[in-house]
């Protein structure tokens, strides 16, 4: 599986962004370089800085899976007022648990 910094690459590159280019108020370029190559782990608050900029959520960044939350979220609209399936409970424990952390 992927690392978070390969992941981090991975996506900039498809968004054909620069280090430069990814770099923020407390993300550089350098410091973007060291968490490419897996000699730094971002912080959450990193992680927050950078998802946006990459289109991605700060889940998937961490862990490679989609993010519950946004997946929760798809089948509350799909469900148009019906009952919601059995994974929706799921997922919300999901949520909830990572909440909690």
């Amino acid at each position: 599986m992927p690392s978070v910094g390969e992941r981090i690459r991975e996506r900039r590159l498809t968004l054909g962004l620069s280090m430069r280019a990814l770099a923020c108020d407390g993300a550089s370029a350098s410091y973007i370089a060291r968490l490419e190559n897996d000699e730094r782990r971002p912080t959450r608050d990193v992680l927050s800085l950078l998802a946006p900029r990459l289109g991605v959520s700060i889940c998937w960044l961490e862990t490679g899976e989609r993010d519950p939350a946004e997946q929760l979220a798809e089948l509350v609209l799909a469900s148009e007022g019906q009952a919601l399936p059995p994974r929706a409970a799921t997922l919300a424990r999901r949520v909830l648990r990572r909440g909690a952390l």
